[in-house]
């Protein structure tokens, strides 16, 4: 992961994804039915993952192993860009 300061609303923070040639493919042709580049559609998906309370929720049901890690996402804090915070949970 790179990280900067300074840089204003320059995305700099990079996660490489690995996909099967499947989905390779379904990207693709989503991001030219879109109009985008596959890794700015990519990207897209990410963010609007992050900031989905129910899928947070589903994938910690199905993943979550250390209660310590868990997340709790606060949906009111940004009512005009409709984004979470997502936050950690009391280690008990």
């Amino acid at each position: 992961m790179q990280e900067g300061r300074g840089l204003g609303d320059k995305k700099i923070n990079r996660v490489n994804v690995s996909l099967s040639n499947r989905y390779d493919t379904k990207l693709k042709r989503l991001a030219v039915s879109c109009n985008m580049k596959p890794t700015s559609l990519a990207a897209l998906f990410i963010e609007l993952s992050l900031d989905s309370t129910e899928l947070v929720a589903t994938l910690q049901d199905r993943y979550n192993v250390h209660n310590a890690y868990k997340v709790i996402p606060l949906e009111d804090y940004d009512y005009a860009s409709g984004e979470i915070e997502l936050v950690l949970t009391d280690k008990e």
